[in-house]
């Protein structure tokens, strides 16, 4: 049963970051919402994290502990962490991450029934310091029909599908999109790195609501070090590009001419986009449109949108 006012609860999944995660957890109860819970689950640690999360479980009530019997992979576990949460309204906290003070007062306020999610923009940390940022947020809603062409084509406005961290959904739209195995001929484990089923989660909860909002400020840090995931998985191109031709193949036929045409273009460059190109030839094969691979060129040279030469696409799609 859904705990009685609890409208958002904040996820951190956890695995050997006995140090790491204390200020992931400090920015969690930082936060200012009421009807706030902090969902810490434990993938099996071997190190001192259980007893780290367990310490501050009992200082603070808005604090839950879940510890897994077995390691389950990082994806897995974040599915645990969202079906163990109590709130209307959720969000993945990695446990390397922070975020500022008013992360959820600031996405909440935004959302309403034609909202997928809302999404902040986010700083980028490392060893070293600050390396970086993200300027999408500054226009502060985005069509479902320009998210998915920035995701899957251009993206002239620079809308960053980068990582869940930086976004609030309904917990009950994560718990239906969230994938951790996508078929594939790369032996490519889903379950066992966050590169693809983010992505998917994105395009998957977009598909059911007119827009998406952010708001235009840096609300969350991410930390980028040895130990992270990300780093860990090295080449991300291309589980992250098979998932975009599994989106389109399953949810976005209409895409399939253009995908393939501006795949043979980014091939040249890319050893894992080839790999992927030749693999959709042997599936499905289809007739090669130079045209549009010439104006994929183009565009990409300029920077411009070239949604506007487009046909709209296929509304049938039901959206809530």
């Amino acid at each position: 049963m859904r705990g009685k006012g609890m409208r958002v609860s904040t996820i951190i999944p956890v695995f050997n970051r006995q140090d790491l995660v204390k200020p992931a957890i400090e920015s969690a109860l930082e936060q200012s919402v009421e009807g706030h819970e902090i969902v810490v689950i434990d993938n099996c640690s071997t190190d001192a994290t259980w007893a780290v999360v367990q310490e501050y479980a009992k200082q603070h009530s808005r604090i839950r502990c879940i510890r897994n019997d077995r390691n389950v992979g990082p994806v897995r576990n974040w599915r645990l962490g969202i079906e163990a949460a109590k709130g209307e309204y959720c969000h993945l906290l990695f446990s390397d991450d922070r975020l500022e003070p008013d992360f959820l007062t600031e996405t909440l306020r935004l959302f309403d029934e034609e909202t997928a999610y809302v999404m902040t923009g986010h700083t980028m940390q490392g060893q070293g310091g600050y390396y970086g940022a993200s300027s999408f947020q500054s226009q502060t809603m985005f069509s479902r029909e320009e998210l998915l062409e920035a995701a899957i084509f251009l993206n002239p406005k620079e809308i960053q599908l980068i990582s869940p961290l930086n976004a609030l959904f309904r917990r009950s739209d994560m718990l239906e999109a969230l994938v951790d195995q996508i078929p594939n001929p790369f032996e490519i484990d889903y379950a066992s790195h966050g590169a693809g089923p983010d992505q998917l989660l994105f395009l998957l909860i977009a598909l059911r609501y007119p827009m998406v909002r952010c708001v235009d400020r840096r609300l969350v840090v991410m930390q980028a070090h040895e130990g992270s995931i990300t780093i860990q998985a090295k080449d991300l191109n291309l589980p992250r590009e098979w998932v975009r031709w599994y989106f389109v193949k399953n949810y976005r036929p209409e895409f399939y001419d253009r995908y393939r045409s501006m795949l043979w273009v980014k091939s040249f460059k890319n050893h894992s986009s080839r790999s992927v190109y030749d693999q959709i030839v042997q599936d499905c094969g289809g007739r090669f449109r130079l045209s549009l691979a010439i104006e994929y060129t183009i565009q990409r040279i300029l920077g411009k949108n070239w949604t506007r030469h487009l046909p709209r696409a296929n509304e049938s799609i039901r959206s809530r």
